[in-house]
């Protein structure tokens, strides 16, 4: 894992149709512009208030599997890569899983340059190998996130692709029309 500056990731982002936002909370968002081809999936705990893009598919998951959930859509997307982004500082998500992650070997790792960037926006890239990690991340997030600051979400400067994950329990998964019909055929089962 490394970090790599916002401002230098930001052009792919837009060449695949991601903008950024601000929302009433004066946050900073990505959101993706409409493609043919895409199809939001909206995978939510029952107590989330994370209100779902309109035309986005619904299902409901207790929150405790929505990083599972995560986890297996990340296998089926096939990126060697991909890119974390904080809606606020570094700051707010790094104290928010810091305890939980203490003990791993990979995260420590991480954490000094965690700590230099803790008051940036500046994108994690994220490799297939280090997809645990983030997992982790994310169930931490989940478990203990209290805050809008603490939300995240999780792209590509390659592919059209833009998940959210949403502190009160809410992932929110925007990609490939089929691969999402897939994953909603396995959320089904």
């Amino acid at each position: 894992m490394e970090f790599v500056q916002y401002r230098e990731v930001l052009p792919g982002l837009q060449e695949h149709g991601l903008i950024e936002a601000t929302d009433e909370a004066g946050l900073t968002r990505l959101e993706i512009e409409p493609q043919p081809r895409l199809k939001t999936l909206h995978v939510r705990d029952a107590a989330s208030r994370v209100q779902p893009y309109p035309d986005a598919v619904v299902v409901e998951r207790p929150k405790a599997e929505l990083a599972d959930f995560l986890e297996q859509a990340l296998d089926r997307i096939h990126l060697s890569e991909v890119l974390v982004i904080p809606v606020d500082q570094w700051r707010a998500v790094i104290d928010c899983v810091a305890f939980d992650l203490a003990a791993d070997e990979e995260w420590q790792e991480i954490d000094a340059l965690a700590a230099l960037n803790q008051n940036t926006r500046n994108a994690l890239a994220v490799t297939r190998g280090e997809t645990r990690l983030l997992i982790d991340m994310v169930r931490s997030l989940l478990n203990h996130g209290s805050e809008a600051s603490q939300d995240i979400a999780i792209t590509s400067d390659v592919a059209p692709l833009l998940v959210e994950v949403f502190h009160d329990g809410a992932v929110s998964l925007t990609w490939d029309g089929a691969i999402v019909d897939s994953l909603l055929k396995h959320l089904k089962e």
